[in-house]
């Protein structure tokens, strides 16, 4: 792979059967691999528009953007998001919900759009 010219490795880099584990694990191998799968490249920002296609309507396309950083946020807002929800049955199978009740939605620290994002991903999963 390091003997493979930058455009070439950047095509099987942002190959759509590679997962983030794995271009994390590519980046780890040495320093030529490194590079082509820096933060604010293309190869994270395809990772990116693959996982959330949606969502590159709130970028420019002329603004530098660490691409593995708003993966990273994206998918801890995932996971909060997740996690939320999951534990709204408990608290709010009554008829009553407190005033408080969201406040851990307005506290995490993410855009709103990747907590809506995530949302529509857990309204239109088959089964629910």
């Amino acid at each position: 792979l390091t003997e493979l010219p930058g455009e070439l490795l950047e095509l099987i880099l942002c190959c759509d059967v590679l997962g983030a584990a794995d271009i994390g694990r590519v980046a780890c191998t040495c320093r030529r691999l490194r590079e082509a799968c820096q933060p604010r490249g293309k190869v994270w920002r395809e990772r990116f528009r693959l996982r959330w296609p949606s969502l590159l309507k709130y970028y420019n396309h002329t603004d530098s953007v660490s691409w593995l950083e708003e993966y990273k946020a994206r998918h801890n807002a995932g996971l909060e998001a997740q996690r939320i929800v999951a534990s709204f049955s408990k608290r709010f199978f009554s008829e009553h919900v407190p005033c408080d009740g969201f406040s851990d939605i307005e506290t995490l620290g993410c855009p709103s759009h990747f907590f809506e994002d995530e949302l529509m991903c857990i309204l239109n999963m088959e089964g629910r």
